[in-house]
């Protein structure tokens, strides 16, 4: 019986090899057509809104050969920039680039933010799902981006708006620069839109919710984009 068996699993392994061998398009049909992926790639980065949103999206993918989380491409679709002016990019649709790429004009900017990866490709989103988690702790906070990778720009502007306007007494200075000594990279790893996003949280956070440079150092901590 189990002869049997074998002897039939190998008759049709051969039938289906031999078929293959003759018909060499039916095992790209099996597998996908590595010139469909491509296009299929392709078409998906050309979507994309940003010079850096490309070039991320081309790390993920390994140069368009290898399918991406449909979660990284909705991140790399929104506005990727180091760019401080958020004022410029409300007036003019345009945004200075990156590391990572250059400069953007956008005809719309509906439907999509201010995100992170400004300085290089997320390719792995559980350290993103952790940060996010951690954010829910300041949920009851009025206007605290809960995902700073899809920040609104009008909230970006707030905050931004906020820190320029706003000078913390000598008492409440020694909070936040306390924090910057014990936090992982402050506001941010570089002074763009988000660092002083962070710097304008952090001055009401210490102006009237008392939060000690602890608590400053753990916000900055789990609203990364980088």
């Amino acid at each position: 019986m189990k002869q049997g068996i074998v002897i039939l699993f190998i008759l049709g392994l051969t039938t289906v090899l031999g078929y293959l061998v003759m018909f060499p398009r039916a095992l790209l049909f099996l597998v996908g057509s590595p010139q469909a992926l491509h296009a299929e790639l392709l078409s998906i980065q050309q979507k994309i809104p940003t010079e850096t949103g490309r070039n991320v999206f081309a790390v993920q993918s390994k140069n368009l050969t290898q399918k991406v989380d449909p979660e990284l491409v909705d991140l790399d679709s929104q506005i990727i920039s180091c760019d401080a002016n958020v004022d410029n990019l409300i007036s003019t649709g345009t945004i200075g680039g990156s590391c990572v790429g250059g400069e953007t004009t956008l005809l719309n900017t509906k439907g999509i933010f201010l995100g992170g990866q400004c300085c290089g490709a997320m390719k792995d989103t559980k350290a993103y799902h952790e940060e996010l988690k951690k954010l829910q702790a300041y949920k009851n906070i009025p206007d605290i981006p809960l995902n700073p990778y899809k920040t609104p720009i009008e909230l970006a502007k707030k905050w931004i708006d906020y820190d320029k306007a706003t000078n913390l007494n000598s008492k409440q200075q020694e909070v936040f620069n306390q924090a910057l000594t014990i936090s992982k990279e402050g506001p941010c790893c570089c002074k763009c839109w988000h660092y002083y996003v962070n710097e304008g949280i952090a001055k009401k956070l210490i102006k009237d919710n008392g939060f000690n440079a602890k608590q400053i150092a753990d916000y900055w901590d789990v609203s990364s984009i980088c």
